[in-house]
């Protein structure tokens, strides 16, 4: 179940700075299309030859003298299209960066502009079941690092087991004399028993 609850907001204070740098890239992008959309139409009308068409029924109208033309310096052209997209991107910023500073000091007196939220909250049911499944990738999870725990934890019993099956026999000390370290118990009997019998 999706619940959908309808909430209140109020703008009470926007950011000069953020206003500024939004508005700067989005008219610089307008300003780009314009000046780039002004030099593609100007090539293409040029190549359907509409500014001499338009020159030669000024020229029938008498409206132009033999020598003018219409488009003379496409230069200075240009260059006033440039010039008005750089006056229109600075003029644009400056007025929403001014917009944002007087909408700050108005809703510090009226209180701001209220939007109304749509919010959407999940019901308990589903809530629930995607508890569970995460419980269940968690303890698959968990499964998954104890098989591989246990699996190396049996390498290294077994090679413990091989170093020590294949262990180098005791060296004799080095501060006991052989013959005397060499005597098992049996033998140290034996020598006692002997020893008593010449004695008798």
């Amino acid at each position: 179940m999706v619940r959908v609850n309808r909430v209140r907001r109020i703008i009470r204070k926007v950011d000069p700075w953020t206003v500024l740098k939004v508005t700067f890239v989005l008219n610089f992008v307008v300003a780009l299309t314009i000046v780039l959309g002004f030099c593609i139409l100007w090539v293409l009308l040029i190549n359907a030859g509409v500014p001499q068409g338009l020159e030669d029924i000024a020229r029938r109208l008498a409206l132009l003298d033999e020598n003018a033309s219409l488009v003379g310096n496409i230069e200075a052209l240009f260059s006033s299209v440039v010039f008005l997209a750089t006056v229109y991107l600075l003029t644009q910023t400056a007025l929403a960066t001014i917009g944002a500073f007087f909408y700050n000091l108005v809703s510090d007196l009226v209180g701001g502009i209220e939007v109304v939220v749509l919010e959407e909250s999940y019901g308990e049911e589903t809530v629930i079941k995607q508890r569970r499944t995460k419980k269940e990738k968690d303890e698959n999870k968990e499964t998954v690092f104890m098989t591989l725990s246990r699996t190396v934890k049996k390498m290294r019993d077994e090679r413990n087991k091989e170093k020590n099956e294949t262990a180098y026999p005791e060296m004799p000390r080095p501060d006991v004399p052989r013959d005397i370290e060499e005597q098992t118990l049996s033998e140290s009997f034996k020598n006692i028993s002997n020893e008593e019998d010449e004695q008798k």
